[in-house]
């Protein structure tokens, strides 16, 4: 029965997932900074159930950081930045929908958030062929 008995300040391992592993580069109070190969993960302390040392190497220390459900975290990434004559933008994101459906889906809630009516017997968002040029557009 040893696997009911949970100690204090300690989760059960359904209420975690899998460990965060990366490099510890930052301790405070407040924050725990990792980072793993896309970037640097920054968790307020409070949201780290467990950090554990996985192995120190010529003073670096790689982690594991087991975090609590719905923590909050921000992500930071190094990118390259070539200097031009606009201001420095990042891309967006690319959109969701998948298909016809999920494309109408994302048309009508983007127009209802502009108050755009919707007009009955037309579907949205179509694609069409213009001057040699394929382009999407509301019609």
């Amino acid at each position: 029965m040893t696997d009911a008995i949970h100690l204090p300040a300690t989760a059960s391992r359904e209420d975690r997932g899998p460990a965060l592993r990366g490099l510890l580069v930052a301790e405070s109070d407040h924050d725990i900074s990792v980072r793993v190969d896309g970037g640097t993960w920054t968790f307020d302390r409070r949201d780290v159930l467990r950090l554990t040392e996985d192995r120190a190497s010529a003073g670096e220390r790689q982690v594991r950081v087991d975090i609590r459900p719905g923590a909050t975290a921000d992500f930071t990434r190094r990118m390259r930045v070539e200097l031009v004559d606009r201001p420095i933008t990042l891309a967006p994101q690319p959109s969701e929908a998948l298909g016809d459906d999920q494309l109408a889906a994302a048309t009508r809630h983007w127009a209802s958030t502009l108050r755009i009516a919707e007009r009955g017997g037309v579907t949205g968002a179509t694609f069409t062929f213009h001057d040699g040029i394929n382009c999407d557009s509301l019609d």
